[in-house]
């Protein structure tokens, strides 16, 4: 099974380095082609988004050990050391011997014998300088590269964060996320749900009045009951409080706009009851398509979805909205490591002038009273308050909405927007406005 993962991670690594594509989009791409077992797709899944999140420590390590700059290497002997090297360094399950053979024979397979040869020589470097000397790598943690981040990201977070809030930021970055499940509260209860969980093999612990964090055993939630049944789903809690910052009603009609693939809009739909409507939708039909067919495993009919123009198409009138705005996604640079290096500096000002003309569009299908939340997965104040700020300048009979909220009180800001940072709260990284129509 591992050889196998190997094998398709290194296929997956190749494609993405190539295309710059979103890592699950090219996952699935080699997935169809190789038809794999569920056991190695899982461990493919793990070994490319933990060698995606960690590319540049890494490739910064091959050419310390190696001696020879990345570009001068195959992308296949890339990918292959790049295994190599995290398994080794990061995967204490697998012996250093193993790793080394398993790489030597992928590099056969893949390439030819010769460049086997430098893979051997390469890895076993590795382990030959990380077993003489415990800090053999304390020259390259002061390296930029080390922080696994493009420089450009790097100096705009020191800036925003401060040295130390920078480097509490990438520590949580660099580690896999932890996992959460919404527990759907019209069915069910924590404690109950937390029982069953834990008699399928999950340990888990309430985190907020609708949430539990996973502890162990994330692996077995897809095939569980509960799952199947739609009674819990995988959503961050910070994902979940966008929606809890709404605060849907028993019996209200809500717009749920750039909704796909949909989580939130069930989270809405369980609010709002059988006696309420959500219509959510999303410019991408293939989106809109995984929304639609998670409605059967939830049992939800209070959900109408629809292939629609956030910034052009026609909307019902209804008092309340909710704009999960595209973004540059950095906010959920843990769950998503691939995001780091898809991402170039002119996308910020991009998204935010795609934001702002989506949220003029939409406003005017709030009626007088209602409320809008906007909200991002991003970090970047040009895509968050300054959206908000200029709307608000712009459109004076909106106001930012203030008071109590149904959120956790230290996830508000001095704005009293949803703010939420991952080295922080330890959710997802988000951002959220209220906004009425007087």
């Amino acid at each position: 099974m591992k050889q196998a993962a190997r094998f398709l991670s290194v296929k997956i690594l190749n494609r993405f380095e190539k295309k710059n594509e979103q890592l699950s989009l090219v996952r699935n791409q080699v997935f169809s082609s190789f038809k794999p077992e569920q056991a190695s797709k899982s461990r493919a899944m793990v070994l490319t988004n933990e060698i995606v999140r960690l590319k540049g420590r890494l490739d910064l390590m091959i050419e310390f050990i190696s001696g020879r700059k990345m570009d001068r290497l195959d992308q296949a002997l890339r990918s292959i050391l790049r295994i190599g090297f995290y398994e080794i360094i990061y995967d204490e399950s697998i012996p250093d011997y193993a790793s080394v053979d398993a790489a030597v024979n992928l590099t056969k397979d893949v390439l030819n014998r010769k460049a086997s040869g430098l893979t051997n020589a390469v890895l076993r470097n590795l382990i030959r300088n990380k077993d003489k000397d415990k800090d053999w790598d304390g020259l390259l943690r002061k390296n930029q590269k080390w922080n696994s981040i493009p420089g450009w990201l790097q100096n705009r977070w020191k800036k925003q964060f401060g040295e130390n809030g920078f480097y509490e930021l990438i520590k949580r970055i660099n580690q896999a996320p932890k996992t959460f499940v919404r527990v759907d509260l019209s069915r069910n209860n924590l404690d109950d749900v937390n029982q069953k969980l834990k008699e399928s093999g999950i340990d888990a612990e309430n985190f907020s009045d609708s949430f539990l964090k996973i502890i162990s055993g994330s692996g077995k939630i897809f095939s569980i009951d509960l799952f199947q049944l739609g009674q819990i789903s995988i959503q961050d809690p910070a994902a979940g409080a966008l929606v809890e910052f709404l605060d849907p009603k028993e019996g209200e009609t809500i717009l749920d706009v750039c909704a796909a693939p949909g989580t939130k809009s069930l989270y809405i739909a369980e609010r709002v009851g059988e006696t309420g409507k959500v219509f959510a939708s999303d410019f991408d039909q293939s989106r809109v398509n995984l929304g639609k067919n998670d409605l059967e495993r939830h049992g939800r009919k209070n959900i109408e979805w629809n292939v629609k123009d956030a910034t052009d198409d026609n909307f019902p009138m209804t008092d309340k909205i909710l704009i999960d705005a595209p973004c540059t996604g950095t906010g959920v640079m843990g769950r998503k490591p691939d995001i780091r290096w898809r991402r170039k500096p002119k996308d910020i000002s991009d998204m935010a002038t795609l934001q702002m003309k989506i949220l003029k569009h939409l406003s005017q299908f709030l009626n007088s009273g209602g409320t809008l939340v906007y909200g991002t997965c991003s970090l970047e104040p040009e895509e968050n308050w300054n959206v908000v700020e200029q709307f608000l300048k712009l459109n004076t009979d909106f106001q930012l909405q203030t008071g109590a909220s149904q959120v956790q009180p230290d996830w508000v800001n001095d704005m009293e927007c949803l703010h939420t940072f991952p080295h922080v709260h330890g959710v997802d990284g988000l951002f959220a406005a209220s906004i009425t129509r007087s």
